[in-house]
């Protein structure tokens, strides 16, 4: 305890140190003056706060902003050349990094100068993996395999040999997937079995991953181009299986979860025959989502397989379920519309929104009226279906 009333007031003296205060005061001015277009003023008061920082890093982002009033006043070339001369001489590691990257997307997509900002792509992947920068290099590196076939087999090759230099990097796994990826674009049979390959590798050395999820549905989409039907169920089922830890742990649910279960109702429905199976994963389809606006698509499907099951009975109360839905639907609407009525600022404003409301009613989802006759036609079905003799 007795060290702590000294560092208070250290704390206290940097916190009203004066040329700190004021060097943050210029810096916020200098970029309202940014922002309000006076470039050249801008960028000479940058210049003179790289001189007056105290910190390393304060210099650093002066520095930055000063080659971004140049990119954005499109003077490419110079500010590409500021930001590289930065990126070299900054003392602050994660800013150099940032320069970097700001100066490969110039060269790349102002400067026409692809090489360079390919070559620079590189540099970070290897020598900041890290940094959040790597993966923005990476997107860039993979959207560029995309132009066309030989930029591809170039990546692909790229990918390759990063892999090879560091397999225990913090990369490797994003090289394996981005060369799968490439690969599954590629769309040959060559190119779907040497994108497994990857793929494989990817699962059996990197379990951990938080790529392994996206290598899964790369792969189940290969399969079903291969046509390898119950190996891609097999593999959808481990990307459900997914779910429940991010909904368990951040309630949300990726669109891929909702991809694999519908691909895998449409699959246990047709080729694969299990209608069990299909019921499974077309019911955990609007958990999962909770309660989409295509709740009524979703719930008409479960009915179906039902339906398709030879069970009536649960037919029936899924069939009501819709019905149900939709009361609870509008009776909430009709709340929070009245709520919105009530609290207009006059009577006449008022009267006038509840006037509105009354000739717009809401309209009904085409799935309940269908279902209104289901429940009919079940529950007469079920009225006269031949009781079991004990």
């Amino acid at each position: 305890m007795r060290y702590a009333l000294p560092l208070l007031m250290l704390l206290a003296a940097c916190a009203h140190d004066p040329q700190l205060l004021q060097w943050d005061a210029d810096f916020y001015y200098t970029e309202k003056l940014y922002i309000d277009g006076q470039h050249d003023l801008a960028v000479a008061r940058y210049k003179a706060l790289v001189q007056e920082a105290k910190d390393p890093r304060d210099a650093d982002e002066a520095g930055l902003m000063a080659c971004e009033v140049d990119a954005r006043r499109h003077k490419f070339r110079e500010a590409a050349t500021c930001y590289e001369a930065l990126a070299s001489d900054g003392r602050d590691r994660g800013v150099r990094i940032r320069a970097l990257m700001h100066a490969s997307e110039l060269r790349y997509y102002e400067l026409n100068q692809q090489q360079d900002a390919l070559n620079m792509w590189v540099v970070i992947c290897r020598v900041a993996p890290d940094e959040a920068a790597s993966q923005r290099a990476l997107d860039h590196l993979y959207k560029h395999g995309q132009v066309d076939a030989v930029a591809r087999e170039s990546m692909e090759r790229l990918f390759e040999k990063l892999y090879d230099r560091d397999p225990g990097g913090e990369l490797a796994d994003n090289f394996l997937l981005r060369g799968a990826m490439l690969r599954e674009e590629e769309g040959t049979p060559d190119g779907l079995a040497r994108a497994v390959v990857l793929l494989e590798k990817l699962e059996a050395n990197y379990p951990e991953a938080q790529t392994l999820p996206d290598g899964w549905v790369l792969h189940t989409k290969i399969l079903h181009k291969q046509g390898k039907l119950a190996e891609e169920a097999v593999l959808l089922e481990r990307v459900i299986e997914t779910f429940e830890t991010s909904h368990i742990f951040a309630s949300y649910a990726l669109e891929a979860h909702k991809d694999a279960a519908s691909r895998l109702v449409d699959l246990y429905r047709g080729p694969l025959k299990n209608l069990e199976r299909a019921e499974l994963h077309a019911r955990h389809l609007p958990e999962m989502l909770h309660h989409p606006v295509k709740i009524y698509a979703y719930l008409w499907t479960v009915a179906e397989i039902q339906e398709e099951r030879g069970h009536p009975s649960d037919a029936l109360a899924t069939y009501q379920e819709i019905v149900q839905t939709d009361i609870e639907k509008r009776d909430d609407m009709a709340e929070n519309d009245k709520r919105i009525c009530d609290e207009a600022e006059t009577a006449e404003m008022k009267d006038r929104c509840f006037a509105d409301l009354a000739a717009h009613p809401p309209i009904e989802p085409k799935e309940v009226p269908l279902a209104k006759a289901k429940i009919a036609e079940l529950q007469e079905k079920l009225r006269n279906a031949p009781r079991s003799t004990p």
